[in-house]
């Protein structure tokens, strides 16, 4: 969406505590490129943010079910403080946000310090302390925009049981290869497509690898490597051969070094 002079992104705040949401709802509606640590923020350059909270990941998750998308979502990681310690909730509704809007950027928020290593389990742009303060909270959104721009590519039409769909790289976790059929793996169920996996390869962007003679991933589902599988922010596991390992070894920490310029 478009306003005169920039571009309009909407912001979802998931936090149990009222004060708290509408402290960092003011600073998001208020943040400009001059509040970030860099001098030229080009991603938060001429930007501008509708903003709605929401008390719990179940209320944002009714909302996505009347087809709201948030481009950002601010969600704290302890939505629930009367549990008895700290419980990570907010990190396992962010893997059900992001199997239904691959898209959304993700920025943890939370009071806590015990955490900060959790937050790695999903894919996210950034992660603030409370209490807030105008310069991080714009600082989070300028990476969150940044990323969002990285994912915002070329998208696949497929052909699948006689209709076009169309689908969005982000979406995709893995590729399966089975005689001439190839499974799309992706946020909205399996696709069957006819064809090869090198040509499907050859459309996608440079993250999708191959990992066996059957099967390639997208680098950004990935969270961990061992000797014969590769385990998915899903879950789910897929083989990697040991004729591959090394190349798709290299290939993930070029990708994971690239993210962090």
């Amino acid at each position: 969406m478009n306003r005169e002079g920039g571009s309009v992104y909407a912001a979802a705040i998931v936090d149990d505590i009222p004060a708290d949401a509408e402290a960092l709802a003011r600073l998001v509606t208020a943040s400009r490129p001059s509040d970030a640590p860099t001098a030229a923020s080009e991603p938060l350059q001429g930007a501008f943010f509708e903003v709605r909270c929401f008390a719990s990941a179940d209320e944002l998750a009714r909302q996505l079910d009347e087809a709201y998308v948030p481009d950002i979502v601010f969600i704290d990681i302890v939505l629930d403080p009367a549990t008895a310690g700290p419980a990570a909730d907010g990190i396992e509704a962010v893997d059900r946000l992001l199997a239904r809007s691959p898209l959304t950027q993700i920025i943890y928020v939370s009071g806590y310090d015990a955490f900060h290593t959790q937050v790695y389990r999903t894919p996210h742009a950034a992660y603030l302390r409370k209490p807030f303060c105008a310069e991080d909270v714009a600082y989070a959104l300028d990476l969150a925009l940044a990323a969002r721009a990285r994912t915002a590519e070329e998208p696949l039409c497929l052909k699948v049981k006689g209709a076009d769909q169309v689908v969005e790289p982000a979406e995709i976790r893995y590729l399966e290869s089975r005689l001439h059929v190839v499974r799309v793996h992706a946020a909205r169920g399996v696709l069957e497509v006819y064809g090869k996996l090198s040509d499907l390869l050859d459309a996608l962007p440079a993250r999708f690898v191959r990992c066996h003679q059957s099967f390639a991933v997208n680098l950004d589902a990935v969270t961990s490597l061992d000797a014969s599988s590769i385990t998915l922010v899903s879950g789910e596991q897929v083989p990697v051969s040991r004729r591959m390992r090394a190349e798709v070894r290299a290939a993930l920490f070029a990708h994971l070094r690239a993210r962090r310029r």
